[in-house]
């Protein structure tokens, strides 16, 4: 067994991908989903349930012994920063993935607990925040900005000089011109193309991208 001891909080599709990245580092030892009807992807890993259920299996646990992530993707990335942001407050140590086959430029500033995936690229000047999740084969070309909790999705590409504000989702093969700036707490659609900038609090998709 692997000496170092890891919790993932979130037990679903992006538990499954942290656990394989991070298995020749850490050894899982338990899992924790809000969703009562969730049940553990993993054989002989349990799942607790909400805050409770944290509470409870912390008691026998020395937190500066355990690692955490937060596996919650998609459009929950203000829930992926609070659940990092409190597992640290119990003193749990915070990880970061990032898959072998990802290239990350050694200019770039990656922030704590960032999830960065297969074939995924982050070029010169890139800086993220908290809990950034760059998905399978994704690409972040130079200077673009990435704030806390947003998460790029598989096959996106950024180009170059690109903002993106906190908690904001890029859906899958989506494409976003030079110099755009989405606010926070943006969805873009999969698939679309963003040739504008697009203001905070806004669904928007379609090629050219619109708000809805």
């Amino acid at each position: 067994m692997n000496s170092e001891k890891m919790i993932l909080w979130g037990a679903t599709g992006q538990s499954i991908m942290i656990e394989e990245l991070l298995r020749d580092e850490f050894e899982l030892i338990a899992l924790f989903d809000n969703n009562t009807k969730i049940k553990s992807p993993f054989p002989h890993i349990s799942v607790y349930h909400g805050w409770d259920g944290f509470n409870k299996w912390k008691v026998n646990v020395n937190p500066a012994e355990v690692t955490f992530m937060v596996a919650i993707g998609g459009e929950n990335g203000k829930a992926r920063v609070e659940y990092h942001d409190l597992l640290i407050q119990e003193g749990f140590k915070p990880a970061s993935a990032i898959h072998k086959s990802a290239y990350i430029s050694s200019s770039s500033i990656i922030g704590e607990g960032a999830q960065i995936l297969p074939n995924a690229t982050v070029c010169p000047r890139v800086k993220t925040g908290l809990c950034v999740i760059i998905n399978t084969s994704a690409s972040v070309d130079h200077e673009c900005i990435l704030g806390n909790g947003v998460h790029i999705g598989p096959g996106a590409k950024l180009a170059g000089c690109v903002e993106i504000g906190d908690y904001s989702f890029i859906g899958t093969n989506a494409t976003l011109l030079p110099n755009i700036k989405i606010g926070k707490n943006v969805i873009i659609g999969a698939g679309s193309v963003v040739t504008k900038n697009i203001p905070d609090n806004t669904v928007a998709y379609g090629n050219p991208c619109k708000i809805k």
